[in-house]
């Protein structure tokens, strides 16, 4: 780290006035404690010291300086009550600014008396004003040199100024001792938010590669692989049509830039919809619903985003100057997901679900959807489909599906079960 770049020589500050303010914003609430405690503690110190001063000189009696004494009990009491007010804290700085100007001149009238050592707890509060006190370096340098000056003039002339002299080399010591504090204390803080930023940063990839759930399960038992069954899920599966052809007209940077475009609007569609992005695999995008949450329209919001799909590859191939078309299907069932093996997490479902809606892809029409009978039966008889088909799926059997047309509330065949489309203008018989 580069001190010149970030620190001020002399008062080890933030060299940029945004960042200190926002270091010191951050750190109020600590230095507020802070403060009241040492203000406590000195007051204990002070009140346990006076009685045994008072026993230790009985054959001169202390009277001429038990004011000066209960001033400074004033000050240090007076001080910690208003640090406990909510609408003081903000004016802490000055507060406490105050109170050791205070303290210090009444510090200054006992060392007058010649009957007290205080030149020892004036020294102490000195150094204290500069490196226990909150506040900017201007404000300790002036607090302790106005606090000395003060010290020094109400003592005088009982106290040789020769005596006093000690003063001047202890503001620059501590003046000098507070610039290399502030300039630790800030660079720990830059640690502290990079190291925040790094695990922010950390964190986002976690959660980009994994969903939320796994991820946090991961976090707290890595040894465990969470694998879990799901009864009702809605699996998409879209597939881009003449993509062999394209990986022979393109580059591969032309590829991958209209890769990245494609599936980058995917994701944006998922978020919008609720769908769960799985995986991309080749030109394929695998995305499910109902795993993380159980809503009712769970279906529908897949349904809903494989319409949307279409529209966004057509959009995508003519930026590319391309004509881009998509085969979706949906399907719906219970599927196994979870993450397995123990390096390069990745997050995957399995099942014949899956399996059915990948082959349910292959057998949909250029620019359409296919939709099974589970995934309309799921969808409660608001979609708007076309005439049903029995496909004989490879591994899987005869399963029914139609194509997607469109949305429809109220639209039903008596015949088949099946949702009309809303502009054929066929209507129920009674």
């Amino acid at each position: 780290m580069d001190d010149k770049k970030y620190f001020a020589p002399i008062s080890g500050e933030f060299r940029k006035q945004q960042r200190e303010w926002r270091y010191r914003r951050r750190q109020a609430p600590a230095e507020l404690k802070q403060l009241q405690l040492l203000w406590l503690v000195a007051l204990a110190c002070f009140a346990v010291y006076l009685p045994v001063e008072v026993l230790v000189r009985a054959s001169s009696p202390p009277w001429s300086q038990l004011w000066p004494r209960l001033g400074i009990l004033a000050v240090g009491v007076t001080v910690l009550l208003v640090l406990r007010l909510p609408a003081c804290r903000r004016y802490r700085d000055g507060i406490s600014s105050l109170g050791l100007l205070l303290a210090m001149a009444c510090y200054g009238s006992l060392l007058a008396s010649r009957e007290t050592a205080g030149s020892g707890a004036l020294l102490l509060l000195l150094l204290g004003s500069y490196l226990f006190s909150p506040g900017g370096f201007r404000l300790h340098c002036l607090t302790g040199v106005v606090g000395s000056a003060a010290a020094a003039w109400l003592s005088w002339p009982q106290v040789p100024a020769l005596e006093l002299s000690y003063l001047l080399p202890a503001n620059i010591l501590a003046a000098l001792a507070l610039g290399q504090f502030n300039r630790s204390r800030r660079r720990l803080y830059l640690r502290e938010q990079r190291l925040a930023s790094l695990h922010r940063r950390n964190r986002s990839l976690l959660y980009n590669a994994l969903p939320r759930q796994i991820a946090l399960q991961l976090r707290d038992n890595p040894r465990r692989r969470p694998v879990r069954f799901v009864p009702a899920a809605t699996v998409l599966f879209a597939d881009i049509v003449g993509f062999s052809q394209l990986t022979r007209n393109l580059s591969p940077p032309q590829l991958l830039a209209l890769l990245d475009a494609l599936f980058s609007a995917f994701d944006g569609l998922a978020e919008r919809h609720g769908p769960e992005k799985i995986k991309t695999i080749g030109d394929a995008y695998l995305a499910v619903t109902g795993l993380s949450s159980h809503r009712h329209d769970a279906a529908l919001q897949a349904v809903a985003m494989a319409r949307a799909m279409h529209s966004v590859a057509t959009r995508v191939g003519r930026r590319h100057q391309l004509q881009l078309s998509l085969r979706v299907a949906v399907h719906h069932g219970p599927v196994v997901s979870g993450v397995l093996g123990s390096k390069r997490y990745a997050f995957d479902i399995w099942g014949e679900t899956v399996n059915i809606a990948s082959r349910l892809q292959a057998e949909a029409e250029v620019g359409g959807t296919l939709v099974s009978e589970a995934a309309r039966v799921a969808c409660h008889g608001t979609l708007c489909l076309g005439p049903p088909r029995i496909l004989e799926l490879r591994g899987c059997g005869a399963i029914r599906a139609a194509p997607l047309l469109g949305f429809s509330a109220s639209a039903t065949s008596r015949q088949s079960g099946w949702p009309l489309p809303r502009q054929t203008g066929l209507r129920r018989r009674g």
